[in-house]
């Protein structure tokens, strides 16, 4: 339901090019979904909202957010997040050329940068 998968809950999968199915955001939706629900003691996320629109992103987010207030170790990468999204982490690691630029929370990544 977080995912907004329920429309599509009928639906086949399909194979790309081939079987008309799933949309690439609700296969990409339904694959972070399907890892979620083996309630695993760690996440590790590439990229868990790259190709969703913004919305999606966000529900994707608040869905590891989630987790993580349930004791779920949570850690994913993410490029050019919004600043709605920036704000639901608990702690960043920012890098630059390889290196570690920044390790703390949202609001102090403000402040050192300013």
């Amino acid at each position: 339901q977080d995912l907004s998968l329920g429309k599509c809950q009928n639906t086949i999968i399909g194979v790309p090019g081939r079987v008309k199915g799933l949309s690439g955001g609700e296969r990409k939706r339904l694959a972070f979904a399907s890892e979620a629900l083996t309630d695993p003691p760690l996440l590790i996320c590439d990229e868990p909202t790259s190709g969703l629109d913004s919305f999606m992103a966000a529900s994707v987010v608040l869905v590891l957010k989630k987790l993580s207030q349930r004791g779920k170790t949570v850690i994913l990468t993410i490029h050019q997040p919004s600043s709605e999204l920036f704000e639901l982490f608990d702690k960043i690691l920012l890098m630059a050329e390889g290196r570690v630029a920044f390790l703390g929370t949202p609001n102090e990544a403000v402040d050192f940068f300013s």
